[in-house]
């Protein structure tokens, strides 16, 4: 099995649960990568990144990110900003023409929670239109991201799925 963890992460948070995830998967001799997407000219303004979010706002990203056909297993993740996630992930996820049975996980994470679940079925929703099968979906407070712990509890359901 090959494993892509695409992320975009602003304050760290989301990047602190994909390191916790992709080591995790690694220890298990799992075959994965993981990607960061990068906006060509980041904005570096939280309310000013929030504001492009919420009006879907399309940003231009480096191409550090793969060609998925390679992968059998794909975890989307992204900060929830203004209802939904973050422009980086949506431009990517633009870019891409089909998951026909491409297995897929996501996961965002989230300040003060207001809009997590209608940002978290905005993502499944795109994912699913592009033929996905949405295996793994989980809103994870950013406080929580560096408790070792919580994120074991959170991903065991994710790395089960991946190990079998």
């Amino acid at each position: 099995m090959r494993v892509a963890i695409i992320s975009y992460s602003f304050s760290g948070n989301t990047k602190r649960a994909c390191l916790f995830l992709m080591k995790t998967i690694k220890d298990k001799n799992i075959d994965a990568m993981s990607f960061d997407l990068k906006p060509e000219n980041e904005e570096k303004a939280f309310l000013k990144q929030c504001k492009s979010a919420f009006y879907r706002q399309r940003v231009n990203i480096q191409k550090t990110a793969p060609d998925i056909g390679s992968y059998d297993f794909i975890i989307f993740a992204s900060p929830v900003w203004a209802f939904t996630f973050a422009p980086a992930l949506r431009v990517y996820l633009e870019s891409i023409k089909d998951l026909t049975d491409k297995k897929c996980g996501c996961f965002l994470t989230y300040g003060s929670g207001l809009g997590k679940n209608k940002a978290l079925t905005e993502l499944e929703g795109i994912l699913k239109a592009k033929g996905g099968r949405i295996l793994f979906s989980k809103n994870i407070p950013g406080a929580k991201t560096g408790d070792k712990e919580y994120l074991a509890e959170q991903f065991k359901s994710l790395i089960d799925i991946i190990g079998t």
